[in-house]
């Protein structure tokens, strides 16, 4: 069995400098951590903006293959369009057969969007009606609209998706009319 015995030369860390190093971390950490947040947050709003992007360019599709009037309404329970809730409670996408914008019968609903977060506001402001929007069978919309796409209350992170009347749908962070964003 050998034994060695330590050099006086080798040194471990003193108190100073171990409290040096945390505190450089520390400061670090308190920089990084919220510029990770907004990265999140960001992240989090643009698959939310993309999947409304999907379900208009899924009803416009759906309208001229079908033929049918489709409806984009909002929901709460995925059953039925409701006047009084906010577009962030849901939607649903059905043939409106009918035109009566209720699902009746044998009314095919296409999809059905669950609330979304609590930090998330979803608001669609158009000609016509703010409760709902149409795409007919030639896939015309029902009217020239934005959808509003905010999370928090930081306006500059606000989104829009732009519908025109020829049912085409866009991305922006501004209104159709080049206006800033409002959220609330």
């Amino acid at each position: 069995m050998k034994i060695t015995v330590k050099n006086s030369n080798d040194r471990g860390f003193t108190l100073i400098e171990l409290l040096i190093t945390l505190a450089i971390t520390g400061i670090l950490v308190s920089v990084a951590v919220p510029s990770l947040s907004k990265a999140v947050s960001n992240s989090h709003q643009a698959s939310i903006l993309h999947t409304l992007f999907t379900h208009l360019n899924l009803a416009r599709t759906k309208a001229v293959l079908d033929k049918h009037n489709i409806l984009i309404c909002k929901s709460i329970d995925g059953i039925q369009c409701i006047t009084q809730s906010s577009w962030s409670d849901g939607w649903l996408i059905f043939a409106d057969q009918d035109n009566n914008k209720q699902v009746n019968g044998d009314e095919q609903i296409i999809h059905v969007q669950q609330a979304l977060p609590n930090t998330v506001y979803l608001n669609y402001a158009g000609f016509g009606s703010n409760n709902y929007f149409r795409y007919f069978s030639d896939g015309h919309s029902s009217a020239n609209g934005t959808f509003t796409l905010c999370s928090g209350s930081d306006e500059t992170l606000a989104q829009s998706i732009i519908v025109s009347r020829s049912g085409r749908v866009r991305i922006d962070n501004k209104t159709g009319s080049g206006n800033a964003l409002a959220c609330g």
